[in-house]
């Protein structure tokens, strides 16, 4: 199995459960690893045979961008299931850090495994 990292994804969206956080976006911060067999993209060379990464980074900041979850835990499975979209990922591991969360400064994250389920 091959991984693909997509780190540091910077996205504004309404986020929280407090009044004030329904009022406006706040930055989180989107790490994603997702696996796939990289065996026939890798011996042909091929992209099609491959995850467009592209194409998966584009699509959870336009799903993060438009939603408006109260709870991380529901943004992650959102964005999990999302990237499970793309036939070829089998696994996807999602950890989402709001920066603002904390009042002491401290970075607050949640990061969940989501697995492609068998047919």
């Amino acid at each position: 199995m091959g991984k693909v990292k997509i780190s540091s994804l910077r996205v504004n969206t309404i986020i929280g459960t407090l009044p004030e956080e329904r009022l406006h976006r706040q930055q989180l911060i989107a790490d994603l690893e997702f696996e796939y067999d990289a065996q026939a993209a890798a011996s042909d060379d091929d992209l099609n045979l491959s995850v467009d990464y592209s194409a998966v980074e584009k699509q959870v900041v336009f799903l993060m961008e438009n939603s408006s979850f109260a709870l991380l835990e529901a943004l992650a499975y959102a964005v999990g299931r999302e990237v499970l979209t793309f036939p070829q990922v089998v696994r996807v591991r999602v950890t989402l850090t709001k920066p603002a969360a904390s009042a002491y400064g401290a970075m607050i994250s949640f990061t969940d495994e989501f697995f492609r389920k068998e047919a």
